[in-house]
This record gives C-alpha cells, structure tokens and sequence, in this order.
C-alpha cells in the first residue's frame, strides 16, 4: 500500500479520522495542564584544606588537588538514600541529585534539585546545602579530626532563581497525541478494509451496495440459423439453396400431377335425338 492509497482510504472515512484528530488534540492540551512543570535549581560547593595541612599564611585555593577523594566521600554519603529520603519525606514531589562537578578539575560538588514549585527548589537547596556541611562535619567527628585538620565546604555558586523545566510535559503531551492518532488512523485503515471486503462479497454473491439481488443482464435470444457453423461459413454451398433445390427435384411429378388435376375435365357434346 502506497502513499497515495493510504491518502484516500483516510479520506473515505473522514468521519473517523476528524473526529481522532480532534480528540487527540484536546487529550494533548489536557496532558499539557495535567503535568506541572519542574523548577530546577542548582548549586555548587568546594572543599577546603585545613589551615594546618598548608603552609601558615598560605593560599588555601593553590592546595586543592588532595582533596579529590574527599569530595567522592562527601557526594556518596550526602547523596545517600538515607539522606535524600528525609528531604523528601518535607517535600514529596522534589528530585535531588549529588554529584561531582565534571566541568572542574578541583573537589567540586554539584547539586541538582528540582521541586514542582519555584519556593520548593529553594528550600530544598538550602536543606542540601545546609546537609552537605552536617555530613562533612559528621564524618570528621567520628575521626576526632582536630579543628586545625578540618575540610570545610564552602558554596561557591548558588542559583537565585529556577529554570523552568518542560521536558516531562512535551513528553506526557506528545505521548497522548502518537497514541490517539495511531489508533485514529488503525480503526480508519481497519473499517475501510472491512468495507471494501464487504462489497468485494457483495459483488460476487450478486448483490448490490445496498443488499438487494441485482438483475442479472437480459440475453439477447438470436433466430435459429443466425449464426452458422464454420464449415458453412468457409463453403460456398448454400444450404437454404440446396434445400429449395432439393424440394423441386422430388416433387416434379406432383406439381406436373396438381396442375393437370385443377384444368377443368372436357365434357362430350350430347346427341340430338
């Protein structure tokens, strides 16, 4: 099936494929209200050496490259199920992520958080911000890490306002739309086929669109001898001749008999006495 016959067959049944389009259309507007957005906020922390492990007076910032697998540390336990479900245990609908910068060389963590509200995305950063210290400062308790040895995290980029988020809605609309359509058009395709199958039988037990027996088409009834038979037709014996012929051959004598018999019999004169 081609292009052009599936064109025609969806225009034959209009009626169906109208309706669907509209329908789809008005599912698709509906999913898009049905589905909020996401606001997404993000933020990102560094880690810093303590003032005992650098030199006195020195740069802080020029003495980062031992502080990679503390950041690991820190994203695994901030990014835990344990500390994630007690945020979300507040705010229900918001997705948290902890990772590693990967944009940085440096011990970065990146925050990723995205709350069905503008409000919900900045109180749960702040909670993740605010965690992501406790943590920190937790794990270097349970070492009796000496003040002067401590990492400490500092927030290096916090956004101040969301980014509006539409992939789940583009996503729930287009969903809606491909699946009434696709039915719109299987339940078109499968009614025309049906149709056209119907008329096909239709056709072959005699009937017409309507169900009523056709007539079936008058014969034309031809005049015995109208059509001769092919050694007829290639001889030029004429065989209405032959029997006209045939018919003053053997009835001479009963013409030469019926003629003598209808002259009129000669009658002698009678005799005067």
């Amino acid at each position: 099936m081609n292009l052009l016959t599936t064109l025609r067959s969806l225009w034959r049944r209009w009626y169906i494929v109208v309706p669907g389009v509209l329908l789809a259309a008005g599912l698709a507007v509906g999913a898009w209200f049905a589905v909020p957005p996401g606001y997404e906020r993000t933020a990102s922390q560094l880690l810093l050496p303590g003032t005992q492990s650098i030199p006195s007076e020195a740069n802080p910032f020029l003495y980062l490259g031992g502080l990679s697998n503390a950041a690991d540390v820190v994203v695994r336990a901030v990014g835990s199920d344990n500390v994630i479900s007690a945020v979300q245990k507040e705010y229900p609908d918001a997705e948290v992520e902890v990772t590693r910068d990967v944009t940085n060389s440096g011990p970065f963590i990146l925050i990723t958080v995205t709350a069905s509200s503008d409000a919900d995305a900045e109180s749960v950063l702040d909670l993740m911000l605010a965690e992501t210290a406790q943590v920190l400062s937790d794990l270097q308790n349970d070492e009796r890490i000496t003040a002067e040895n401590r990492i400490t995290v500092v927030p290096i980029a916090v956004d101040t306002e969301s980014v509006l988020q539409q992939r789940e809605r583009l996503i729930a609309v287009a969903a809606v739309a491909v699946v009434v359509l696709a039915l719109t058009l299987l339940v078109a395709g499968l009614v025309d086929g049906l149709v056209i199958q119907r008329r096909r039988r239709a056709k072959g037990a005699g009937r017409d669109d309507d169900g009523d027996v056709a007539t079936p088409p008058t014969e034309e009834i031809e005049e015995p001898g109208a059509e001769l038979s092919e050694t007829e037709q290639e001889s030029d014996f004429d065989p209405v001749e032959s029997r006209s012929v045939g018919l003053g051959i053997f009835d001479t004598d009963d013409d030469e008999t019926s003629s003598d018999a209808d002259e009129p019999a000669t009658v002698p004169p009678r005799r005067q006495r």
